[in-house]
């Protein structure tokens, strides 16, 4: 409110009247549309904008309140449209129960009709159905003690077959180690024989050179029979080492063979243990499978039994209620005869039975067999209320007694269930254990068999350096054979000898020196100093080894082949018991899936066998009621006009039953109190049509009133604009003493154009205001200023300093014009210029005397000037 008082005065928001130093350079460098608004507040049309900003908000609440409306009031058409609609469907639904009421009852009659020849049918069917499954159950019994006699005959197999892979396996290994014995025999003898060949070569090179060494010098013979001597020495010290080394190495062979032997009689005994395991998971497997079959049978038997039961407890209390309803018609209908009496009952009844939605067979029929009884009872007129409410209570202790039949069934399976649910976790239990006792028995024989492979690798590895050091033994035993018979010539005995006396020789050096002195004395270059005796002796000595070692491996081979024939023998008898178990398996397996296949049968046959006894009792049921209503009504059979429903069936009835009933679904919920709801509803609609107008011609006046306001700013803004860029023209030229100034709109439409000011001082080319220099831009800004007051004088003008940038001269043009306007304005200026301070009619000072008091001193110029010159 304060602001819009001071609206179009020069001391609102856009005020001109108080203008610091700082705001000088904003009002010369202003944007356009920030300039507009300067000459907006001196023509007086910030006060119009003001009320056009008002006047435009109200016009948008004003639209969005007619949208609204506008919406509801075709939400509000739409819906009595839908509920016209819904009286139209209303009218074809009562049409459509009507036909579907007379339908039904004619179904009734034609299935009360059918029941009869249903019974027998049926009944043909239970006995045959009772045959197949006496054939059956002994096809079952048979088959299973077939396979009683395949498992006790499969147990002798599996003994056989544990005995035969236990023999097989021992025979293999032994097979192995020969094996390796006759390699490496294989390996000496190839050695011996290159031995041989360079013995016999040698004795023969030593027989025809033995001429040229008769004469070796004593020197030499020294030399020979100290190496002779060390080298006997140095074999008899290697050969009991090599002694040392075998026999723990002969120990380490005879236990790692052992081992081998128990690992392999474990995986015999592991074998024997998981083909027993095999046969129990089988065993346990199937098993499973014949407690889920029965589970699954009991479970779809619980379901079938459990909808029976939801049906009839809902038909059950259905028909409590409605014969609450008769009863309470009947005691409303005291004063009418028998015959009306009768007919509002038999309505009440027929509607109550066609709001049931029953979709077993039987009680369908026990309602048509309801209808036709009362469709009798309407015939003959004469029965009583009472009649007709014992007939609807007979009605009620029949689904009582089939209620209490199906839970009585659903209890019994349910335990049946429970009980096998019970024995499956069992079984699956233990399938779990004999999986996992399985997967352990898999994993104990891949570990001994890995622990076997191991065994037998290091069996080889030590067998290996056993004949390495046999090899090693018996070279050394040669050397010491050489030697010795070295010595025996000499005339010297090994046992003899005192080792410690050529502990300090160095056979090398005895070596290189033998080699010099037969340098020196042998005139053939280079030969072999061993004697002929030497290398017959040693060629007699290989010739022996060859031979021990090929008698050796005559006889292993001899061995060998006995065993590998032995190990076909007993191959070909684990393969005749695998085949015979394989055989045994597959007999077996075919007999448990016949079995299997009659057990299927078997509880197909009595699933049948359930379904038909309770479809038979239902048609019974069906007859037996059909029978006491005819009793009952007073009719005997033969009165019974047929001819009515010789040209009917039940399934042309049903068809249109089907067809009625789906145009009543495809009518979709139905609507009565439609009629009621489109008066209620058209009132509404009336209402807002009024707020609508009401509202339509409220936004015609506020939008004459934006037209009004614009007319009348764009008005006032150019004449405004006209008198304040006259009158800047006028001033600028007064302030600068030259120069030109101007006004310009950016837009040729004076509501939304800019205000851009071009001002040139005298002598300069540039109108640009950027170009000016402080000084400049102050005057210019004062001049704009100064013309706005001219045309809209505000209430009193303020100055902040802004006379700081200007010269002598053109401070004495600015406090000119000030005292010129201060005619018609108050002028206030804050300043520090001594110029501006003469000029001033009255002075304020504030001075601090006393530290922390501000005080004002106010001086009057005029009347100081009178006190000085007096």
């Amino acid at each position: 409110d304060v602001q819009d008082i001071f609206l179009g005065t020069g001391l609102g928001p856009s005020s001109y009247a108080i203008i610091e130093q700082g705001m000088v350079s904003k009002l010369v460098s202003a944007k356009p549309e920030e300039l507009r608004t300067h000459i907006e507040e001196a023509a007086g049309v910030s006060k119009y904008r003001e009320r056009r900003r008002e006047t435009e908000s109200r016009i948008k609440k004003t639209k969005e309140n007619l949208s609204r409306v506008n919406d509801i009031r075709d939400e509000i058409a739409r819906l009595i449209k839908r509920l016209e609609n819904q009286a139209n469907a209303a009218e074809r639904y009562n049409a459509l129960k009507e036909e579907e009421s007379t339908n039904k009852f004619d179904t009734a009659i034609l299935l009360s009709l059918q029941a009869k020849e249903s019974r027998d049918v049926l009944q043909k069917q239970l006995d045959g159905f009772k045959r197949d499954l006496i054939i059956k159950e002994a096809e079952a019994e048979t088959k299973q003690s077939q396979i009683d006699d395949y498992r006790t005959q499969n147990e002798s197999v599996v003994t056989a077959y544990e005995t035969a892979q236990k023999n097989f396996y021992s025979i293999g290994a032994e097979i192995a180690k020969h094996e390796a014995n006759l390699k490496n025999i294989n390996r000496d003898e190839i050695n011996n024989k290159t031995n041989l060949q360079r013995a016999i070569t040698g004795f023969e090179e030593a027989t025809k050179k033995e001429s040229a060494f008769k004469d070796l010098s004593p020197k030499e013979k020294e030399l020979k029979l100290n190496i002779s001597i060390i080298k006997a020495l140095d074999a008899s010290k290697n050969i009991e080492k090599i002694t040392l080394q075998i026999k723990p190495l002969q120990d380490i062979s005879a236990s790692k063979l052992k081992e081998v032997e128990e690992l392999q009689n474990k995986i015999n005994l592991i074998n024997a243990d998981n083909i027993s395991l095999l046969e129990d998971l089988e065993a346990t497997q199937k098993g499973s499978y014949e407690v889920n079959a029965s589970i699954k049978s009991l479970k779809d038997g619980i379901d079938r039994n459990k909808s029976i039961e939801l049906k009839t407890k809902s038909n059950l209390d259905e028909a409590k209620n409605n014969y609450a309803d008769a009863l309470e018609k009947e005691r409303n209908l005291d004063n009418l005869s028998p015959k009306e009496k009768a007919m509002h009952v038999l309505d009440s009844i027929i509607n109550a039975l066609d709001e049931l939605n029953i979709s077993k067979s039987g009680l369908k029929e026990k309602a048509f067999e309801l209808k036709s009884l009362l469709k009798d009872i309407l015939q003959i007129a004469s029965a009583q209320s009472k009649s007709l409410t014992d007939q609807f209570l007979k009605q009620q202790n029949e689904l009582d007694i089939l209620l209490k039949n199906t839970l009585t069934d659903i209890d019994n399976a349910e335990k049946e269930l429970l009980s096998l649910k019970s024995n499956k976790i069992d079984i699956d239990s233990k399938l779990e254990k004999l999986k996992a006792n399985k997967f352990d028995f898999d994993n104990k024989i891949k570990d001994i068999e890995s622990t076997k492979s191991k065994a037998s690798f290091d069996l080889r590895a030590v067998d290996v350096e056993i004949n390495k050091h046999k090899l090693d033994l018996r070279t050394y035993e040669i050397k010491l054979e050489n030697s010795s018979s070295a010595l025996s010539r000499a005339g010297i005995a090994i046992s003899n000898l005192n080792s410690s006396e050529y502990e300090g020789m160095d056979i090398d050096l005895l070596e290189n020196s033998l080699d010099e002195v037969q340098k020196n004395i042998a005139k053939l270059g280079n030969l072999n100093f061993a004697s002929p005796e030497e290398y017959k002796q040693r060629q007699t000595e290989l010739e022996g080894l060859i031979e021990s070692g090929h008698l050796e491996k005559i006889a292993i081979e001899k061995l060998m082949t006995e065993l590998v024939q032995k190990s076909s023998e007993s191959e070909s008898v684990l393969l005749d018991i695998r085949q015979k178990q394989s055989h045994f398996n597959e007999s077996l397996r075919e007999l448990e899936g016949k079995k299997q296949l009659a057990l299927v049968d078997v509880k197909k046959i009595t699933e049948k066998i359930t379904d038909t006894r309770l479809e038979l009792k239902t048609y019974e049921i069906n007859l037996d009621n059909a029978n006491d209503q005819i009793k009952k009504s007073g009719l005997k059979v033969d009165d019974i006009d047929y001819d009515k429903y010789k040209d009917m069936n039940v399934s042309s009835l049903q068809d249109d039953l089907a067809t009625i009933q789906s145009k009543i679904i495809r009518l979709g919920a139905i609507n009565l109190a439609a009629p009621d709801e489109i008066a209620s509803e058209s009132k509404r609609k009336e209402e807002l049509d009024v707020q609508y107008e009401d509202l339509t011609n409220a936004l015609e006046k506020l939008s004459s009133a934006i037209k009004t306001i614009d007319n009348e700013t764009k008005s006032m803004f150019k004449n405004s604009f006209d008198a304040v860029n006259a009158r800047i023209k006028e001033v600028f030229p007064k302030l600068f003493g030259g120069g030109f100034a101007e006004l310009t709109l950016t837009d040729d439409d004076p509501l939304n154009a800019g205000v851009v000011l071009m001002a040139r001082p005298p002598g300069k080319k540039n109108s640009s205001i950027s170009q000016l220099s402080g000084g400049e831009k102050a005057l210019t800004a004062l001049s704009l200023v100064f013309s706005i007051f001219e045309l809209n004088p505000a209430p009193f003008c303020m100055l902040d300093e802004v006379d700081a940038p200007l010269d002598d001269l053109n401070t004495m043009r600015f406090i000119n014009m000030v005292e010129e306007m201060s005619k018609d304005v108050q002028f206030i200026f804050i300043t520090h210029n001594k110029v501006s301070m003469e000029k001033s009619d009255h002075l304020m000072g504030v001075t601090m005397q006393e530290p922390g008091v501000s005080r004002l001193v106010s001086v009057d110029m005029n009347q100081a000037l009178e006190f000085v010159e007096t």
